[in-house]
C-alpha cells in the first residue's frame, strides 16, 4: 500500500506537468515536481514495515517469472527511499530555479525525472528476485534520457546513445541473471558463474559503475541537477540497491567472487579519482566522482562480516545526497557566470566556494560528515579481510581529494563583495548536506531504526571514538574557515598585458591518463567497434557472390550431387 500511493503520488505529479506543460510556467511546474516528491516521501515515512513472516504481493506470473512487489518498505529500504525522494525534491527544486520564470514549454523535463523516481523507488519496494527490477530499470534508463532529451542536453546528431543503450542492455542482463540465477538466490545460494556474472554486468552497466562510466556521457552535457538526479540518486538506488540486497541475502559470499568485487571496486576507484584530475569543468568533475563512490560500494559489497554490512548502505546513501551537494555548487556557477568552468576569470557568489568544499567532504568521506562513517567501516572490514584494498582505495581517495580541491581557488578567491546569489538556488544543497551533518555528528540516529535492523549488523553500534570524531572534524572545518578567509600580506599587481588563468593538474592527469582509461575504456570499446565492422565487410564480401544469384548454381549442384547419390 505504501509503495502505490507513493508512485501514484509521482505519477500523478508527472501528468499535471506533462498536461500543463504549455499553460503554465515551467518553474512552476517544477515546483509541482517538487512537491509531489515531498508528498511521496512523507506516504514512505508515515507507512509500517512489514513483518518478517509478510509474503510479497504477487501481481502477475508468467510461466517462471514473478512479477511481485513487497508488501512495505523495510527500514533497509526506506532510509534509501527517503534519500532518493528527499534528494530528488532538491535536484528538481535545483533544475526549476535555473530556469528563468517566464519560460513555458519544458514541464516534459519534470514529467521524465518523475518517471525516473518511480522506476527508481519500485526497483527499491520490489524483492530482488521479482520480474518486476528488470522493468524498473529499463524504466530509469529511458525516462532519464527522456529528461535529458527534454532538457535540450540530448539532441546532437550522432551515433546511438550509450545511456540508454546500457541500461536496457542492463535490464536485458539482469533477466537473464534471474531466469537462471533466481531459484538460487531465493534459496539463499549463489547462482551459477553465468548469472552471477550477468548480474555484475547489469549494476555496473544501469549504475555507471567502472569499466562503463560512459553510461554518463550524455547526463555530462546536460543541467548538473539532472545529471545527478540520474546518475546520482536513482541509477545507485537502482543498480547498486539490487546489489548489495542480493549480496546480503547470501550467508556467505564465496571468496572467489569476494575477490572479484574487491578488485572491480578498487581499480575502479583508483581509475575515476586519476580520471577527475583532467577536466576543468565541473560537472564531468562530479561523474568521475560519482564513479568513484560508486566504486566504493562495489567493493564494499564484496566485504562480508558487521562492518561490511554497514558500510555498503552507509556509502550509498553518502553517494545520493552528496551528488546533489556538489550538482548545486555547478548550476549555481553556470548560472551566474555561464560556464561551469572553474579556471575562468569571472566572479561567482562564495556560496558556489562553501558549497563545492561540502560536497567534496562528503565525497571524501571527512568528519564531520556522514560519509566519514561509511568509509571508517569499509576500511575496517578491509582490513581484517581483503588488505590489500586499502593501497588502492587510499591512493584512489588522494588523487580524487587533488581533483576536487583544484576548483577551490577559482569558486573562492573569484567571489566578489557584495555578491550574493538567490535563496532559490543555495536551499537544495542545504537540503541535501544538512542530513549528511547531522547523521555524521550524531550517528546513533542512523543506528536506531536503519542500520541495526539490517542484516549481519553488529549487536552494539560501532561507534566508539564518536567525539573524538566530531572534534576533529569541527577542528578540520575551522582550519579551512581560517585558510579560506585569510588575506595574503602582499600581491603583485598584474600586468595590463597578462591575463591570469587558472590550471588545473593537468601534468599529473597527463601521466594518470592510461589509468583513468580503466573507467572510461572508450579506445578499447571503439576499438571493439571497428573489428566487428572489419568482420561484417569480410563477410559480406563472403556471401557478395549469393547475392547475385549464383545461389541457384550451388542449388542446382547439390540436386545433381544428390540424383547421382541416390542412383548408386
Amino acid at each position: 500500500m505504501t509503495l502505490t500511493l507513493a508512485l501514484l503520488t509521482l505519477l500523478a505529479g508527472a501528468t499535471i506537468c506533462g498536461g500543463l506543460s504549455r499553460g503554465l510556467a515551467t518553474r512552476q511546474l517544477g515546483l509541482v515536481a517538487v512537491v509531489a516528491c515531498a508528498v511521496a516521501a512523507g506516504i514512505v515515512v508515515s507507512g509500517a514495515a512489514p513483518s518478517g513472516e509478510a509474503a510479497p504481493v504477487v501481481l502477475l506470473i508468467l510461466g517462471d517469472a514473478v512479477f511481485s512487489v513487497s508488501p512495505g518498505f523495510a527500514p533497509g529500504e526506506r532510509a534509501l527511499a527517503l534519500a532518493l525522494l528527499g534528494g530528488g525534491a532538491a535536484a528538481t527544486l535545483a533544475v526549476a530555479t535555473a530556469i528563468a520564470p517566464g519560460v513555458r514549454g519544458f514541464g516534459s523535463l519534470f514529467t521524465w525525472a518523475l518517471l525516473c523516481l518511480s522506476g527508481a523507488l519500485l526497483s527499491l519496494g520490489a524483492p530482488i528476485t521479482s520480474f518486476i527490477q528488470p522493468l524498473a530499470w529499463a524504466t530509469v534508463a529511458l525516462s532519464g534520457y527522456g529528461a535529458l532529451w527534454a532538457s535540450g542536453a540530448a539532441r546532437a546528431a550522432g551515433p546511438a546513445p550509450i545511456g540508454p543503450t546500457l541500461g536496457l542492455l542492463a535490464s536485458v542482463l539482469l533477466t537473464g541473471a534471474l531466469v537462471t540465477g533466481g531459484p538460487a538466490l531465493l534459496r539463499s545460494e549463489l547462482p551459477g558463474v553465468p548469472a552471477t556474472l550477468c548480474g555484475l554486468l547489469a549494476v555496473l552497466a544501469l549504475g555507471g559503475c567502472p569499466p562503463l562510466l560512459a553510461a554518463q556521457s550524455e547526463a555530462e552535457e546536460g543541467p548538473a541537477p539532472l545529471g545527478a538526479l540520474i546518475f546520482g540518486l536513482c541509477a545507485p538506488a537502482s543498480a547498486l540497491g539490487w546489489l548489495l540486497r542480493s549480496t546480503s541475502a547470501l550467508p556467505i559470499l564465496p571468496s572467489g567472487w569476494a575477490t572479484t568485487l574487491g578488485l572491480v571496486g578498487s581499480l575502479g576507484a583508483l581509475a575515476c579519482a586519476a580520471g577527475a584530475l583532467g577536466p576543468r569543468r565541473l560537472r564531468p568533475i562530479l561523474s568521475w566522482s560519482a564513479g568513484f563512490q560508486a566504486a566504493l560500494v562495489v567493493a564494499t559489497a564484496g566485504l562480508a562480516g558487521p562492518l561490511g554490512a554497514l558500510a555498503g548502505p552507509a556509502l550509498l546513501l553518502n553517494l545520493m545526497l552528496s551528488s546533489v551537494v556538489g550538482a548545486t555548487a555547478a548550476v549555481l556557477l553556470e548560472r551566474t557566470t555561464g560556464s561551469d568552468d572553474y579556471t575562468l576569470s569571472q566572479s561567482a557568489p562564495r556560496i558556489v566556494g562553501l558549497l563545492w568544499v561540502g560536497g567534496a567532504a562528503a565525497a571524501l568521506g571527512l568528519p564531520p560528515l556522514w560519509g566519514f562513517w561509511g568509509r571508517f567501516w569499509q576500511l575496517e572490514a578491509a582490513l581484517e579481510q581483503q588488505p590489500w584494498l586499502l593501497a588502492p582505495l587510499l591512493a584512489g581517495s588522494v588523487l580524487l581529494a587533488l581533483a576536487l580541491a583544484a576548483p577551490l581557488g577559482g569558486l573562492w578567491r573569484r567571489a566578489q563583495p557584495g555578491e550574493r546569489a538567490a535563496w532559490g538556488s543555495i536551499v537544495p544543497g542545504g537540503l541535501s548536506l544538512a542530513p549528511l551533518l547531522m547523521l555524521g555528528v550524531a550517528p546513533g540516529l542512523a543506528w536506531q531504526g536503519w542500520l541495526e535492523t539490517l542484516r549481519f549488523a553488529p549487536l552494539e553500534p560501532p561507534l566508539d571514538g564518536s567525539l573524538a570524531v566530531i572534534g576533529a572534524g569541527l577542528t578540520l572545518l575551522l582550519l579551512v574557515a581560517l585558510v579560506a578567509g585569510g588575506v595574503p600580506a602582499r600581491s603583485a599587481p598584474y600586468d595590463p598585458d597578462e591575463t591570469p588563468t587558472r590550471l588545473g593538474p593537468e601534468a599529473l592527469s597527463a601521466t594518470l591518463r592510461p589509468l583513468a582509461g580503466l573507467g572510461r575504456p572508450t579506445a578499447l570499446f571503439g576499438g571493439a567497434w571497428a573489428t566487428l565492422l572489419r568482420l561484417s565487410g569480410l563477410l559480406r564480401l563472403l556471401i557478395g557472390p549469393f547475392e547475385q544469384r549464383y545461389y541457384l548454381l550451388g542449388v542446382l549442384a547439390a540436386l545433381i550431387t544428390i540424383m547421382l547419390l541416390m542412383a548408386l
